[in-house]
């Protein structure tokens, strides 16, 4: 599966990054994410690993991340890393753009889960997920 989605949000990227790049807040934009949790004391960095318990169609979907680039307020890329992982790697990126900034999810994997995840729904999630975040940032909660 490589799939990648935008969406533009009328805030400064500096307030998308805030909340988008922050593992403690990826249940309040992410809306089949139960939760994550930073396994890497301090800062958000090169090689932080992140717990995520998410799910699709009602399948769950946990899996450890571990930051493979980061610049703060611009880029994450996270790869899916430990011993149930189906590797791939997630990247989150946030651009200026006139009136706020450009959102990206873009996810890379090989698609071999235990449970049958469709492309469309997956993607259709990112989609919803990006919505969220935007109301999120703009109606300030941020």
């Amino acid at each position: 599966m490589d799939f990648y989605i935008e969406h533009t949000i009328h805030a400064a990227p500096e307030a998308v990054a805030r909340v988008m790049f922050d593992p403690a807040r990826e249940g309040e934009w992410m809306a089949k994410a139960g939760e994550a949790e930073q396994l890497t004391p301090g800062p958000l960095g090169v090689g932080t690993q992140v717990r995520h318990k998410a799910g699709v169609h009602g399948w769950p979907i946990n899996f450890v991340t571990e930051v493979k680039s980061y610049e703060p307020d611009r880029r994450l890329e996270m790869a899916v890393v430990g011993p149930a992982s189906r590797g791939g790697e997630i990247i989150y990126q946030v651009a200026p753009t006139a009136g706020g900034s450009i959102a990206t999810i873009h996810v890379r994997d090989d698609e071999r889960g235990p449970h049958p995840v469709s492309d469309w729904a997956r993607k259709q999630q990112a989609e919803e997920n990006l919505a969220r975040l935007a109301s999120l940032v703009t109606h300030g909660h941020a």
